[in-house]
């Protein structure tokens, strides 16, 4: 009978901690983060996928690299503001991290869309690189062949805008401007073509009617930052660009697609560019373009 009870007492032991063990492990996705004035402590949100999240735990943050961050939750906060103990699934809030290491170093630091799991969780790190890759393939809207090689890019935040009357004080005539950045890392290079007097419809550009600029580093190096373009119309390349689609939405948004092509080359301050880049093939598509009816003032904005 005594052989018989311990058994049972040790199943019950067994059965709690693996239940404790359940109820503490959880999956989440990282939000907006926000620094605070020491490197290893950060706020922001986080969206809870499964499980239960409690102020205390610890949570292993993976970036699509495989790099591990390891940090304690100090606060938790509701969608009332209010401070809580715990959110569940398919919750959203605000934590207060502390980290093992500073995360916002390297290419892979810590920054939106990453997965949070509980301490000790062994992800897939094949899965999370390819749900990565994948979330970067839907994001792009711009592919062109660079040197002979690929690269693709996504329009940036307010990268799509078209001024009807221009810039106060900046550009006051009408511009279409398009800006670009490349996706895959370590390249951080941003390609912005500022079309002047366009036409709201399909049309062909060539240098004359235009200002690119292409800059930022292909090995995110920032001693290796690069610029290529040409300024106001005179660049004496063969570079051009096509509107193929122009889809008036409403009087202050527009789907453009369009294709790119030619030379940009070195801009130097001094001395005569030697250095050429080239894009062939190059085509964007859908892109959602702002369009502003009056002169846009920055000063009251």
């Amino acid at each position: 009978m005594k052989k018989l009870l311990n058994s049972f007492i040790l199943l019950f032991l067994l059965w709690g901690f693996g239940a404790y063990s359940f109820a503490q492990s959880f999956t989440a996705e990282v939000g907006t983060l926000f620094l605070s004035d020491k490197p290893t402590e950060q706020f922001g949100n986080l969206k809870i996928l499964t499980g239960v999240i409690k102020k205390g735990d610890k949570i292993e943050i993976y970036a699509e690299t495989g790099r591990k961050f390891t940090a304690t939750i100090t606060k938790i906060k509701g969608d009332s503001d209010d401070e809580v103990k715990l959110l569940k699934a398919g919750e959203y809030g605000f934590f207060d991290l502390t980290f093992t290491e500073d995360p916002g170093t390297g290419k892979d630091y810590l920054r939106a869309g990453y997965k949070a799991y509980s301490l000790g969780y062994k992800p897939n790190i094949a899965s999370i690189k390819a749900d990565a890759e994948a979330k970067v393939t839907a994001s792009v809207n711009f592919k062109s062949t660079l040197d002979g090689k690929p690269f693709r890019g996504k329009v940036t935040y307010k990268g799509a805008s078209y001024w009807r009357k221009g810039v106060k004080n900046l550009l006051e005539k009408p511009y279409l401007q398009l800006q670009f950045r490349a996706v895959d890392e370590p390249d951080d290079r941003n390609l912005t073509i500022q079309i002047f007097y366009p036409k709201e419809s399909v049309a062909k550009y060539t240098a004359k009617d235009m200002e690119v600029n292409f800059s930022g580093t292909a090995d995110g190096n920032t001693t290796n930052t690069e610029m290529y373009g040409f300024v106001n119309g005179k660049g004496n390349t063969d570079f051009s660009l096509e509107i193929t689609k122009w889809q008036k939405i409403s009087s202050k948004k527009a789907i453009i697609s369009g294709k790119i092509s030619g030379e940009l080359k070195e801009v130097k301050l001094l001395g005569t560019p030697k250095l050429k880049h080239r894009f062939s093939d190059g085509i964007f598509e859908n892109v959602e373009v702002e369009v502003f009816n009056e002169v846009y003032d920055l000063k009251v904005k």
